[in-house]
């Protein structure tokens, strides 16, 4: 599989202010996967433009990302999506007490002539409008999908496992996918297949799932299954983002560094533990003091 990177990528979806409870502290900072991804990305000398939705009373999140060297499109909006993520240890609970208007098609096709590749990136099953799944199926781009947002359902602003009907459209483009666990159990569910079964319903040439301090498997088109040990975390820093972490540099080590499937896997956990322990993408990188409202 040749994926080209000489104009870039595009991450799309929500950048969040993110508040983190954890052994009784709080953190608030940026997030969102086009702040985890699209940083991992650029920090690989990949030129990486991010399309999200943030407000303008918010608008100093996006300073951040700029320090990065993030090419950033961001769009209108009253609000900037918002989660609470409370740790107890493996366990996490969210909540997103607002959430961004849905990205829209016209803001996707604006820098489609300038990429090479698609990271689609949703939060929530509204974060990106259906019109851009559908501006993208009749592009030729690489689509990279990482299914969170189609794996959640929002009741009030609980966050909940639900599979959303957005997401057999989004796998219909989708070349690389990407899912945690617990999204992977509920997905099969859904589709009532397995995964064999679902790659070939969707063309899709590789599936990667992680299970945290598990590790995690990636599953090719052929039906071979490439498993991976988590790197040892001596501290738990803060998990926010690892998997995002992870997907990028996958894709970075499977289609810049041309790496094999396993090979790749490896190099992707240790980002990812880097980032569990706090020495990736550091608190001083994503800290914010404020909420802008």
């Amino acid at each position: 599989m040749s994926i080209r990177f000489e104009k870039g990528i595009v991450v799309i979806g929500s950048t969040t202010i993110d508040k983190n409870v954890q052994n009784d502290k709080s953190r608030l900072k940026v997030g969102g996967v086009t702040t985890y991804s699209g940083i991992t990305y650029r920090r690989h000398g990949i030129k990486t433009r991010i399309v999200s939705n943030v407000a303008k009373q918010d608008l100093q999140i996006l300073a951040k990302l700029n320090q990065e060297k993030l090419v950033i499109h961001n769009g209108t909006t009253p609000n900037t999506t918002q989660f609470k993520n409370s740790f107890d240890g493996d366990e996490r609970r969210q909540q997103m007490p607002f959430k961004a208007s849905p990205i829209k098609a016209s803001q996707v096709n604006e820098v489609l002539d300038h990429v090479r590749s698609v990271h689609l990136g949703p939060l929530h099953p509204l974060d990106i409008d259906s019109g851009c799944i559908s501006v993208l199926g009749k592009t030729k781009l690489p689509v990279f999908l990482d299914v969170q947002g189609y794996a959640r359902r929002i009741e009030n602003t609980e966050v909940y496992s639900g599979v959303s009907n957005h997401l057999p459209t989004a796998l219909k483009i989708a070349r690389i996918v990407k899912a945690n666990d617990p999204e992977i159990k509920s997905i099969l569910h859904f589709f009532n297949t397995d995964l064999d079964d679902l790659l070939q319903a969707y063309d899709i040439d590789e599936f990667v799932v992680t299970q945290g301090k598990k590790g995690g498997y990636v599953k090719d088109n052929t039906g071979n299954e490439f498993r991976y040990n988590a790197d040892l975390v001596q501290t738990i820093d803060d998990p926010t983002g690892a998997g995002d972490v992870f997907f990028a540099a996958y894709i970075v080590s499977r289609f810049l560094k041309k790496k094999n499937i396993s090979d790749a896997c490896v190099y992707a956990a240790k980002l990812a533990a880097l980032q569990v322990s706090g020495n990736y993408i550091t608190q001083d990188c994503l800290s914010i003091s404020f909420i802008g409202r």
